[in-house]
């Protein structure tokens, strides 16, 4: 299990929004799964979890399975194994003072047990870059409340 954790500058419901409707805007290039660091990552209510190149190419990156705005979501991850193997991405999002504690959980499923152990390392630096990333867009965005 890794757990991951980033204080933001930031209120709870405007650090969901960033996370689940706003991450095109500051995902990591180098974590992009198409290869182009102009694609559209999309986290929807609906369920779906998909990143969409510039060329149309699209690469489902999961299913939301819990969508409980501001505090948390609930993924089943494919990134790093595939839909018949996903691991579990939990992250919530918790109210401290004006700001907002972010935390990852990510862990295997029954069916990823020994991928998980394969790609620790690889989801480890991946969630370390994007919560940095998520850091610096709220900061660099400013205020508490808006998007």
């Amino acid at each position: 299990m890794i757990e991951k954790t980033v204080r933001l500058s930031c209120g709870p419901a405007r650090a969901f929004t960033l996370f689940t409707a706003h991450a095109t805007e500051w995902w990591p290039p180098s974590r992009r799964h198409t290869k182009d660091p102009t694609s559209e990552i999309r986290m929807l209510e609906s369920g779906r979890f998909y990143e969409r190149a510039a060329d149309g190419t699209e690469v489902e990156l999961g299913r939301v399975r819990a969508w409980e705005p501001p505090t948390r979501v609930l993924l089943d991850f494919y990134p790093g194994t595939d839909a018949e193997h996903p691991t579990e991405v939990e992250i919530t999002f918790t109210p401290q003072d004006e700001h907002t504690v972010v935390v990852v959980r990510h862990g295997p499923t029954a069916s990823s047990g020994e991928l998980f152990g394969q790609r620790v390392a690889r989801f480890d630096a991946s969630w370390d870059a994007v919560l940095s990333a998520l850091a610096t867009a709220c900061e660099r965005q400013g205020g508490l409340d808006e998007v």
